[in-house]
């Protein structure tokens, strides 16, 4: 991280690619050789999320927090690889430090189905399987891989006679600019969670429904954060990893009783 504030202090715009867990060694590095002076370093962050295989020394659900409160940086989610390939694309001509977070799964086909029908990924940022004229009662804002969960949550919902909607977030930081396509998109609904695969305390779900709330958005909707709560996420018998967080489909969905 050092070697490329270096570079990009003398006119390079280097691309940092390293996993979610690994970054987190370098925290000081990244506030002190390339925030404060604001250099456009693009830190690619492979295995953001949970992993599964590899147990809690490789879950990758620190970054969203720790990059969100250093001023400056903009943190992108995308979750199809038409959206990755649109926010590299971005990042390539940016002047200000960044980061874009991926897993390491394959991209899901529901995922594209639902949110780039028409392949326009130029234009990710915030989408919604949804029209914002007919918002619905229930509403599950997330981002990445867990996007797939969601809908599985959702359908079980729907099933029950309780439609909800997914809205998808591929920008997270800056919050202030991503509240405002997200304000429309809930406007009517009473029921909204976010759901993240990443630690609930200081993470997006936490600082998108402050800036909601400070908007007024929230008046009177229940919102509830589903998220990594006081845990490494290290189960001591076998068990479905997202169960054991919380945030199975079948867990999200109950949180809406």
């Amino acid at each position: 991280v050092t070697f490329s504030a270096g570079l990009a202090a003398d006119g390079m715009k280097p691309f940092v690619a390293i996993y979610s867990t690994f970054l987190q060694r370098a925290y000081d590095n990244i506030i002190h050789d390339v925030a404060l002076q604001e250099l456009p370093v693009r830190f690619i962050i492979d295995r953001a999320g949970l992993s599964a295989e590899d147990g809690a020394t490789h879950h990758g659900i620190f970054d969203v927090a720790f990059l969100s409160e250093i001023p400056g940086i903009h943190i992108a989610a995308p979750a199809t690889f038409g959206s990755l390939r649109a926010a590299v694309r971005e990042a390539d001509a940016a002047d200000f430090p960044l980061a874009i977070r991926y897993t390491n799964t394959v991209e899901s086909s529901r995922i594209v189905r639902e949110f780039y029908p028409e392949g326009d990924y130029e234009s990710f940022g915030v989408r919604a399987n949804y029209s914002d004229f007919a918002v619905p009662e229930n509403v599950i804002i997330t981002y990445g891989r867990i996007t797939d969960d969601a809908l599985a949550a959702a359908d079980i919902l729907a099933a029950s006679g309780r439609p909800c909607g997914v809205l998808l977030l591929e920008r997270l930081a800056p919050y202030e600019r991503i509240a405002e396509s997200v304000i429309p998109m809930i406007c009517g609904a009473r029921h909204v969670r976010f759901v993240e695969e990443g630690i609930k305390n200081g993470g997006a779900g936490m600082i998108l429904g402050s800036v909601l709330t400070e908007r007024g958005a929230l008046v009177g909707v229940d919102y509830r954060i589903l998220a990594i709560d006081g845990t490494f996420v290290s189960p001591t018998s076998p068990t479905d990893i997202y169960d054991f967080a919380g945030l199975s489909p079948r867990r999200i969905a109950a949180s809406f009783d």
